[in-house]
């Protein structure tokens, strides 16, 4: 497949995507707010626990129930085992989810993903009999360089700056809009060909997940705002530390292409949930 434009660029691009979006979303950050849901933390293990192993276990069982081929097994299995996409929190903030409880499930999430990941390959090994690797350093890496560095970063920017502090996460936050959709685009330039060739059954699967996934994260929580925060956190997978398994495995395209398939599913449909709750809706709705 020959590439129109290069990986390289794609990547960096990508990458500077979600650090200008986490950085900028740090410096929304109170950490008393985040403290405050760590001491009464049972809406936080309800949320761990859907999107760390609720979620990648229905997913992969998906993949079983509508008879997917290997490789499309493959893809979808690494995008329901990586937990924790960074523009997740981005969309759940902008849409109303509590600003204390959003950022800590977010941050726990990347936390526990260093282990979690690799477990699941494993386990997904036996399960499709693979024989898949993904080095916990590797993940590590990831978590911290796209996620925990920009969150930190922008919260000391804020803290010593206050005012010029918010003007620059202001900033940070629509350059990443603007490089969130040239990444996409530069993916679908490259994969054009292979995506018009998908078929639809892992689409499907990916539909059939990430519904589960909001309906899952709507059934926990005390308040409409903490739902909210467990719905999509669970529902919009990482698909950066999906593509970095895939690819250090040297898998099949079409195991790219159903990764990247499953993302811009699982953002349609997330983006109508968001949609459908908005202010006069789910909220009105849940006070009767």
């Amino acid at each position: 497949m020959v590439e129109i434009i290069p990986l390289w660029l794609i990547n960096a691009v990508s990458f500077t995507t979600v650090f200008s979006v986490m950085a900028s979303i740090g410096t929304t950050i109170t950490p008393s707010e985040c403290f405050r849901h760590i001491r009464a933390p049972l809406p936080l293990i309800l949320g761990l626990a859907i999107s760390l192993m609720v979620v990648p276990a229905f997913g992969v069982a998906a993949t079983f129930a509508f008879g997917l081929p290997l490789a499309e097994q493959v893809g979808v299995t690494l995008m329901v085992i990586a937990p924790g996409a960074p523009l997740a929190l981005r969309r759940a903030l902008g849409s109303g989810a509590d600003v204390g409880f959003a950022p800590t499930l977010q941050m726990a999430i990347a936390l526990l993903a260093v282990p979690a990941v690799p477990l699941w390959v494993e386990i997904a090994n036996l399960i499709l009999g693979t024989k898949g690797v993904a080095d916990p350093v590797a993940v590590g890496r990831q978590v911290l360089l796209a996620q925990l560095l920009p969150l930190a970063l922008g919260s000391i920017v804020r803290r010593a700056a206050p005012v010029w502090g918010a003007r620059i996460g202001t900033a940070l936050g629509r350059a990443g809009a603007v490089l969130l959709i040239a990444a996409i685009l530069g993916q679908v330039v490259d994969l054009h060909r292979i995506i018009l060739a998908a078929q639809l059954w892992p689409i499907v699967v990916a539909t059939v997940t990430t519904i589960f996934a909001l309906s899952a994260g709507q059934l926990t929580g005390q308040l409409p705002e903490v739902r909210h925060a467990i719905a999509v956190t669970s529902a919009l997978r990482n698909v950066g530390l999906a593509l970095l398994i895939a690819t250090s495995n040297r898998t099949p395209p079409i195991v790219e292409v159903v990764i990247v398939s499953y993302a811009i599913t699982a953002i349609i449909i997330v983006s109508a949930y968001i949609w459908w709750r908005r202010p006069g809706r789910l909220f009105t709705a849940s006070s009767h």
